[in-house]
């Protein structure tokens, strides 16, 4: 009887520990969190955006979050060259952010599914001369529907668009531009990632493994140059209204672009990787410390497998 009550009191120790440090944890990220998203959105900008340059690069900046982040831009005073594949859209998003900042605003058509070098060559001539101080990767793509990988339709060319779109651009981009900051000695390189970086996300899993790296990618070039007068952070949204997500209406947890950026833009400086929006905190962020994994990966792989179900059907009633 002494050896069983002492191992139930062994065991009953182990799991007030346990409590004790999750309870600790969840209240440091709390607090952390708050600073960050909260705190310092209050208090105001705590970056000289000018400082940097007078100039601004926005990719995938005709819809969405790159939209939202090249208007926040255009009113910190920054001029805005806002590069995508569709020029009728850039025209028009150019015109409209010209009108509405009064700042001048440069476009460049490029698709960054497409393949080799010459791409990024004819981008380098275009923004050649132009004093860029803030780099915003922003463009990516995911997949139609959640899918399984033998099964995504054409795979083959959709897995190198997933990684030239969502990979390849982010650090050609950033290699392309981050000489002329470091030999500036200030520079800004803001890196859209996505919550899908904190665990693996099956039948996502190419799109979700591309965000994991521009997290990881991130955090080192943050620490590489931040001694040259560089900042480098990740900002790893949630849901978010926009033809990306397929939501159409805000909430408390898929806010508009707008204002997720404006809450995204205020912890620039304040960490190299960030939730940007301090609901995904909650719902991402601390439940994942909180919450047993193998709890919120079976959710996450339910919610999944109904998403992909309902996408099947609709897809056999349209053919």
């Amino acid at each position: 009887m002494g050896f069983v009550a002492s191992h139930e009191s062994l065991f009953a120790w182990f799991g007030a520990l346990s409590a004790s440090y999750l309870l600790v944890r969840a209240s440091l990220g709390l607090g952390r969190n708050l600073w960050m998203y909260v705190v310092s959105r209050a208090i105001g900008d705590s970056i000289d955006w000018k400082k940097y340059g007078p100039w601004a690069l926005v990719t995938g900046a005709t819809d969405g979050i790159g939209r939202a982040y090249a208007d926040a831009l255009a009113t910190k005073g920054l001029n805005v060259v806002i590069v995508s594949r569709s020029e009728e859209k850039l025209q028009k998003t150019a015109e409209e952010i010209e009108s509405k900042h009064g700042i001048r605003v440069k476009y460049v058509v490029a698709d960054f599914a497409e393949e080799g070098t010459g791409l990024y060559d004819r981008i380098k001539e275009e923004i050649a001369g132009i004093e860029i101080g803030t780099l915003v990767n922003n463009v990516g793509m995911s997949y139609a529907y959640p899918e399984y990988l033998l099964n995504i339709p054409n795979g083959r060319k959709k897995i190198s668009d997933l990684i030239n779109v969502n990979i390849t651009s982010c650090v050609t981009m950033t290699h392309m531009l981050l000489r002329d900051m470091a030999e500036r000695g200030r520079g800004l390189v803001i890196n859209i990632s996505s919550a899908s970086a904190d665990r693996p996300s099956p039948l996502l899993n190419v799109y979700a493994a591309a965000k994991v790296f521009i997290d990881y990618f991130s955090i080192a070039l943050d620490k590489e140059y931040r001694s040259k007068g560089i900042i480098v952070q990740c900002v790893k949204p949630g849901f978010v209204v926009s033809k990306l997500s397929g939501i159409k209406r805000p909430s408390f947890i898929a806010p508009l672009p707008e204002t997720f950026v404006k809450s995204a833009i205020a912890t620039i400086g304040k960490g190299p990787s960030t939730y940007g929006f301090f609901p995904h905190w909650l719902q991402l962020g601390l439940a994942g410390a909180v919450a047993p994994k193998f709890v919120t990966d079976a959710i996450q792989f339910s919610i999944l497998m109904s998403t992909r179900k309902r996408a099947l059907k609709k897809l056999k009633r349209s053919e």
